[in-house]
């Protein structure tokens, strides 16, 4: 992954990071005490790619109605910006 450190999104500036494991990324809720940070799925996959965007999106305060499974917003700009042919540079 390029090596962005933190980016402002809407809600606020996030340090990014990237994670192995489990899940495929995470976003913190803003409150007053924390340091807002964002994880996302290390590799340029498709997956990658898709939880980068689904993580973004919560950083911009979309509703997770949008985000859940029936209705996934970012898998669908994913597929549609794969299907254009972006691709991450190493």
């Amino acid at each position: 992954m390029k090596k962005v450190r933190t980016h402002t999104f809407k809600l606020g500036t996030y340090v990014i990071d990237e994670m192995d494991g489990p899940l495929d990324g995470l976003c913190d809720i803003p409150d007053e005490y924390n340091t807002l940070r964002m994880y996302i799925q290390a590799g340029n996959g498709k997956t990658a790619l898709h939880t980068a965007i689904h993580e973004a999106l919560h950083a911009e305060g979309v509703p997770s109605r949008y985000l859940d499974h029936g209705h996934d917003v970012s898998a669908n700009v994913a597929r549609f910006l794969i299907r254009l042919g972006w691709k991450k540079d190493e």
